[in-house]
């Protein structure tokens, strides 16, 4: 019997803040070089959606075990039977992250929301231990 996966994000990771302060720090040199207000606000603006992060920790958590997968974010919680999932596909995308949809018995699809996937490579070899197909597809323009 495999182990179970379990896997919990924060919103407040060093990443996010490492992130964000370098961008803060870009938008301090755009300043220090004379551009224009209203561009650096622009731009300060792709920051927000991080700094709310870093503010709120949104929690998220993944469990997959020997029975169900279940997961749980701020704006969803789901629990599903192994038993219903025929395969799980993996989309990497043009921006290198990878999308995991499960593929159902009934020919329904369920996509895993991105802020509670587990590592891909991890998640690939725990669906693998468990019997459940995997595929890969990359950079698919539809």
């Amino acid at each position: 019997m495999p182990e179970p996966l379990i896997h919990q994000n924060h919103g407040r990771s060093p990443t996010t803040m490492l992130g964000l302060a370098a961008y803060l720090g870009f938008l301090v040199f755009l300043s220090s070089v004379g551009t224009l207000e209203w561009i650096i606000l622009g731009l300060g603006l792709f920051a927000v959606p991080a700094a709310i992060d870093l503010l709120r920790n949104p929690v998220t958590d993944f469990e997959l075990n020997a029975q169900n997968i279940r997961w749980k974010n701020s704006g969803q919680e789901a629990e599903l039977p192994l038993s219903r999932i025929q395969r799980a596909r993996f989309d990497t995308r043009w921006d290198f992250s990878v999308r995991v949809t499960l593929i159902l018995r009934d020919s329904s699809k369920l996509r895993i929301p991105q802020d509670v996937t587990p590592p891909h490579q991890t998640l690939e070899q725990a669906f693998k231990d468990r019997d459940i197909a995997t595929e890969r597809h990359h950079f698919r323009v539809v």
